[in-house]
């Protein structure tokens, strides 16, 4: 085990040895959208480390060019937002890329069940952020993905089930 002074990071954005010898290869891709820009770059600072590639819109427009360009496997996106907020961008994504995994982060500790029941969205975080539940609610976005892909696409529905109490036997 690495003592503490060995795993200290000069760069911020780069991983040290000891990350990246835990993630070696990064292998998902997350898509980080926040109208706030350091938002994003922390976002970006606590996934970078952990494997992810990553990539930021600071807006749901900006958002649905990059996964056109670009699919991600996550996207971690802010509920508020001026223009089209994040609920919006979740539709659409829906519509145009059913397989993506979407974790909204809010301000607003209670969302109501219409909303947290939609296809794609594996997690709320609430503001403010902690490193932890984001790393883990990709994860957990990551795992949804996987599941979905496994089933192929346009069978989201299913896939969340299975996900969420195991495949049917």
């Amino acid at each position: 085990m690495l003592s503490d002074k060995h795993r200290h990071r000069v760069n911020p954005i780069r991983p040290t040895l000891y990350e990246m010898s835990i993630n070696p290869v990064r292998t998902h891709s997350v898509l980080v959208v926040d109208d706030e820009a350091p938002i994003r770059q922390i976002l970006m600072r606590w996934l970078a480390p952990a494997g992810y590639e990553t990539r930021e819109a600071g807006d749901a427009d900006a958002a649905l060019e990059a996964l056109a360009t670009s699919p991600a496997d996550v996207v971690v996106c802010d509920v508020q937002m001026p223009g089209h907020d994040g609920l919006w961008l979740v539709a659409q994504m829906r519509e145009r890329f059913p397989d993506v995994a979407v974790v909204l982060a809010t301000a607003n500790n209670t969302v109501a069940p219409a909303t947290s029941m939609q296809p794609a969205i594996v997690e709320y975080l609430v503001k403010p952020l902690t490193r932890e539940p984001v790393l883990s609610a990709v994860r957990r976005g990551v795992e949804w993905r996987r599941a979905v892909v496994a089933r192929g696409r346009g069978r989201t529905g299913d896939a969340l089930n299975d996900w969420l109490n195991g495949p049917k036997k």
